[in-house]
């Protein structure tokens, strides 16, 4: 038997002191706060309060404890490197594509310049007469200006001995250019000799004399 620890009068084997009403075992610390709170009804809002207040600030610490997030650089970075894949050996690449070359067709070769002088074979046609030249000055330069004629492209250049020919001035080579028959088809032509340096040039009929 436990003695009460107020009044001493032994303990019956209830909860409280039959003589004085105090309990026989010591009461807890919840137990206490319930008495207090019965005895004071001022308590149990207060206390209702400060559980509010305690878990705001629970809240606030758990907020800023996860935003404290630290943000990382990396600020010695290695230097980048290339690397070369190498063709995997039985795959099908893509030949490069060159652009085809393409040349110039050369250019037509020029036409024989002729420098042979062509011989009068008609009996009657109509020339032009390109030069005259005295036969006192020699056949050769007669030569020389029908190759110069030649050489600037007149066609059927050829001389004629005016003693072979009517119609020429007897005692002359006569420097011709073309064959033609009529007068009209020869005078088309004088543009093109006095184009080529022969501005005394002009028609005429050459009839060989019979012998």
């Amino acid at each position: 038997m436990t003695p009460c620890p107020r009044c001493g009068a032994p303990d019956a084997g209830g909860e409280y002191c039959l003589s004085c009403g105090s309990p026989l075992r010591a009461q807890t610390r919840s137990e206490r706060l319930r008495e207090r709170l019965a005895a004071n009804p001022l308590w149990t809002p207060l206390a209702v309060l400060v559980l509010a207040a305690l878990g705001a600030l629970v809240a606030i610490a758990a907020s800023r404890g996860g935003s404290t997030r630290q943000t990382v650089v990396a600020t010695n970075l290695p230097t980048r490197t290339t690397v070369r894949t190498a063709p995997v050996l039985g795959t099908l690449t893509e030949p490069p594509t060159t652009a085809p070359v393409t040349t110039a067709p050369p250019p037509p070769p020029a036409g024989p310049t002729s420098t042979t002088l062509t011989e009068w074979t008609l009996a009657d046609g109509y020339t032009l007469v390109l030069a005259s030249v005295p036969q006192d000055t020699g056949r050769a330069t007669a030569v020389q200006i029908a190759k110069r004629a030649l050489k600037q492209g007149l066609l059927s250049v050829g001389i004629l001995d005016s003693k072979d020919f009517a119609g020429l001035h007897p005692g002359y080579f006569a420097v011709f250019s073309g064959v033609y028959s009529s007068n009209a088809d020869a005078s088309q032509h004088l543009t093109e000799a006095k184009a080529a340096g022969f501005s005394a040039a002009y028609a005429r009929q050459v009839t060989r004399r019979r012998p």
